[in-house]
């Protein structure tokens, strides 16, 4: 959890109004609950989140293109209601970026009238979504820079990757459990991996322009031979899957595929030297 939250628990000095907002969904969710149950233990309730009739998840329904306005009734006439815990109430607005007008407007005056024992936190993709008075009302919450570096482990990929195209694609199925954890990350995934093949280029032709620790730059120069018409082969295929994530591709096959695809275009290593 950040910093500037903890201080908020630390200090009782909570907002009646949150606003959790990465690309992602389950990360937002999962920083939502962390804080959640922080906050409830910070009033000495231990009570299990899901065991807690002091706390919510609103969401859409699966059938619904919107938060319907009938839940988001529910939940106001819920707010009203004090915590039977005597303390704290805690909702979270899941998704929020599906609310509808509507919805949101009901939402308004319930967050401007809300009780000091009420906590509300939208969590969603992107904080402009939400109404202009809605988010006025809210402290914005952005996980956009963390979630990157506190998901993705840039040094186990770049060993990963070099090792692929060194020649070793055995090395994919040692570590496909590295894969399956950033399921949920998949576009940080990708934007590592193009991370990794433009430093390349700028190792490969800027020689110490590419910004990195140690480690990576062993990684790197182990696969500099590579030659760039296979890099801008190799980034051209990575950005053509990061697009097809926005068509539900199958995570999975997109990764093996890509996968294979840098081992064969690894191969391009050993011709370059034969022509030195």
């Amino acid at each position: 959890m950040i910093e500037i939250l903890e201080n908020q628990i630390k200090n009782d000095k909570l907002s009646n109004a949150y606003i959790f907002e990465s690309k992602n969904s389950s990360y937002n969710l999962d920083k939502a609950l962390e804080f959640s149950k922080s906050v409830f233990n910070n009033f000495g309730i231990n009570t299990k989140l899901e065991e807690n009739s002091d706390f919510e998840i609103i969401e859409k329904d699966d059938k619904e293109k919107n938060i319907s306005i009938k839940t988001i009734r529910l939940l106001i006439k819920d707010m009203y209601l004090r915590p039977s815990n005597g303390k704290i109430k805690i909702y979270i607005i899941k998704d929020s970026e599906n609310l509808s007008i509507e919805s949101s407007n009901a939402l308004l005056k319930s967050i401007e009238e809300a009780k000091d024992y009420i906590i509300l936190i939208f969590t969603t993709n992107n904080a402009y979504s939400l109404l202009k008075t809605i988010r006025s009302r809210c402290q914005i919450i952005s996980f956009k820079s963390q979630i990157e570096n506190e998901f993705v482990d840039r040094e186990k990929l770049s060993y990963i990757l070099s090792e692929i195209i060194s020649g070793n694609f055995s090395f994919y199925y040692k570590n496909k459990d590295f894969f399956s954890k950033a399921k949920d990350y998949k576009e940080e995934l990708f934007v590592e991996i193009l991370n990794f093949f433009n430093n390349l280029i700028k190792l490969k032709y800027y020689k110490n322009n590419a910004k990195e620790n140690k480690k990576v730059l062993f990684y790197l120069r182990k696969i500099e031979n590579l030659p760039f018409d296979s890099i801008d082969r190799i980034i051209r295929k990575a950005e053509q899957i990061t697009k097809g994530f926005k068509n539900n591709a199958n995570f999975d096959m997109a990764v093996e595929n890509f996968l294979i695809f840098i081992y064969r275009e690894g191969r391009n290593i050993e011709s370059s030297r034969d022509k030195l």
